[in-house]
């Protein structure tokens, strides 16, 4: 059986690249400092970029899909300008607290490691490979439990929800010192 080889960096969007996943009141992505230049930091030829997030505030009636859609084709659009290609954006608005047709459980609700495992059948990754930046704890753990290697970034929660207790394998100020720190690590196994 072939070992995949191909590698990804999963981001969450709110408080990582963006303060929330909603456009502005001008319709503009409400980028975080330093995201955009993040993204195109990764390296396209070693890593796919992916957005793993869960969407509570769908399943809670905060936000409507249809907006988190038009969001995400405007998130899309823009880092398409910039030469990023997103891979794909996983998301999962359901929650067993959540409000009508968005009240269930699901395997790909953070902490559970869903969105990863799909991600891996559908683009043959190595999860050993691949890395979660997040800043909530419950995106820590869906990172480690799925087996990827995990930074928490001290923007958004920066791991002060308290949902759980996990450390992370490494911390970063920012979205884009976590960026730095994959690639000294990939440039570190390359030496």
């Amino acid at each position: 059986m072939r070992i995949p080889d191909k590698q990804a960096v999963f981001f969450e969007l709110d408080g990582v690249l963006v303060e929330r996943a909603q456009l502005d009141d001008n319709g503009e992505v409400p980028w975080l400092p330093g995201a955009k230049d993040a993204l195109t930091h990764v390296d396209p030829r070693i890593f796919s970029i992916f957005i793993a997030t869960a969407r509570e505030d769908i399943a809670m009636g905060r936000m409507r899909e249809r907006d988190f859609k038009k969001f995400c084709e405007r998130f899309l659009a823009e880092c398409e300008l910039l030469g990023v290609t997103i891979r794909k954006i996983y998301s999962c608005p359901y929650h067993p607290k959540g409000k009508a047709r968005f009240r269930k459980e699901s395997v790909f609700r953070k902490p559970a490691p869903g969105l990863f495992k799909i991600a891996q059948q559908e683009f043959d990754l190595n999860l050993a490979r691949c890395w979660k930046i997040g800043h909530r704890t419950t995106d820590i753990l869906a990172g480690q439990r799925a087996g990827v290697g995990t930074i928490l970034v001290a923007t958004g929660d920066g791991g002060r929800d308290g949902t759980f207790y996990v450390e992370p394998h490494r911390y970063a100020r920012h979205v884009r010192d976590a960026v730095a720190q994959i690639q000294e690590f990939e440039l570190a196994l390359r030496c």
